[in-house]
């Protein structure tokens, strides 16, 4: 919460001090004329998933590497101010490891035929089944934001920037690896048991009622694209350099924060995450 509103204030206050500078450069320019740039980019970007620490299926991811390119164009309004618009590809999402709910429908389907009968719970969303394993979240988004950029020098420009941004969901996988038992509660302690095809309380020889399942795979890739809201609304901040190579060219550097103000889930029992990352990125840019 502290994060959404950080960016919510430093995006409303670039956006309501903007007009006044660019009115008090007007007064001393009229002019002037500043030609537009256009540019491409590429990054790295750490992405994460902010969804506290009370919901068991949302806590404990951490941050996940990914790609981030775009293209972007500047419309310089004044020596300080800039306005630039971008469409960029970017990919988010986390990682975590360790105990979590796992997914499980087929065995939940088989466990609630006799858990009822022996006194327990059925498993539910509410109720999950837990495994030792590691899990990803992938989701690739297309990324349109408005930005207004506060800028100083020339030969040599460092600026600093703000403003909104509009995600569109591509797809979204959950990336599971590796070999767990099954439990009952995240604490491991309550391993999942199955009736004993075998069981004959004649017969000891044959073993007890329940046995364990053992260790399962969970090494799969699941869609999760339709679980998820396409539109995500958000906020960037971010600084950037740049070094003109011509009268018309230059390369520029650029580190950025975004974070999404909406939750991305549609199911309120799977969490309630947030979105965001951060991008360091290099590109080059031409004046029309």
């Amino acid at each position: 919460m502290i994060k959404s509103n950080l960016i919510k204030g430093i995006v409303l206050a670039c956006f309501l001090y903007a007009p006044i500078a660019i009115s008090q450069d007007d007064n001393e320019n009229k002019d002037d004329k500043r030609p537009v740039k256009i540019g491409v980019k590429a990054g790295f970007s750490l992405g994460n998933l902010t969804g506290g620490d009370d919901n068991i299926y949302t806590k404990e991811y951490e941050s996940k590497s990914g790609i981030d390119v775009g293209f972007q164009v500047t419309f310089p309004i004044s020596d300080l101010i800039s306005i630039q618009t971008e469409i960029n590809y970017t990919d988010r999402g986390g990682t975590r490891e360790g105990m979590q709910p796992a997914p499980s429908d087929e065995l939940s389907g088989m466990l609630n035929q006799f858990l009822p009968l022996i006194g327990m719970p059925l498993v539910t969303d509410e109720n999950p089944l837990f495994a030792d394993f590691n899990s990803e979240f992938d989701i690739d988004y297309i990324e349109v934001p408005i930005l207004v950029q506060f800028g100083w020098g020339d030969d040599l420009r460092f600026h600093i920037e703000a403003g909104p941004y509009v995600g569109y969901m591509l797809c979204a996988t959950q990336k599971t690896m590796g070999n767990s038992e099954f439990y009952y509660d995240e604490a491991g302690t309550n391993e999942v048991v199955v009736p004993n095809p075998y069981f004959d309380p004649t017969n000891p020889a044959n073993g007890p009622q329940f046995v364990p399942i053992g260790a399962q795979d969970l090494t799969a890739d699941t869609d999760i694209t339709d679980d998820l809201r396409t539109i995500n609304f958000g906020g960037i901040i971010g600084l950037g350099l740049s070094k003109n190579i011509s009268d018309k060219s230059s390369l520029f550097l650029n580190a950025r924060g975004s974070y999404g103000f909406t939750a991305i889930q549609f199911d309120e029992t799977f969490g309630q995450s947030h979105i965001g990352g951060v991008v360091f990125s290099l590109g080059y840019a031409y004046t029309l």
